[in-house]
């Protein structure tokens, strides 16, 4: 299942979600840009040597995740907000040991992340 058809089927099952979507589009110009203000704009790269020190979730996931939930968002607690972070490239929590780690530092660093990448495609509900 693509991600297009997951942020069909979301907006299917959750309008009100969709909406709220929408409005921070507007105030913040993407939410890419709302999710990277809260990063500065650049990935937070750790430095866990076991797995076991991997938290999850953290002071920048509950913030996130408040925020989320004051503006009326749904299924953002700060586990799934970590998660999310880890997996869209907000938090670097590759152990020093992997080669990931190194690799995502390196890509962190080429390019500043002020804007929205164009290379994304735009979510339309209808």
């Amino acid at each position: 299942m693509s991600i297009d058809m997951i942020k069909g089927l979301y907006c299917l099952n959750y309008p009100d979600q969709t909406l709220i979507y929408f409005q921070v589009k507007r105030e913040f110009g993407s939410f890419d840009k709302y999710l990277w203000g809260y990063v500065n704009h650049k990935p937070i790269s750790t430095q866990y040597k076991s797995c076991q020190k991997i938290p999850v979730k953290t002071s920048k996931s509950e913030t996130i995740s408040k925020d989320m939930v004051k503006r009326g968002f749904r299924f953002v607690g700060p586990t799934v907000i970590h998660s999310f972070m880890q997996a869209g490239g907000l938090s670097n929590d590759h152990l020093i040991t992997c080669p990931r780690h190194l690799q995502c530092i390196a890509l962190a660093s080429q390019l500043p992340r002020t804007v929205a990448p164009s290379s994304q495609k735009k979510l339309i509900c209808k």
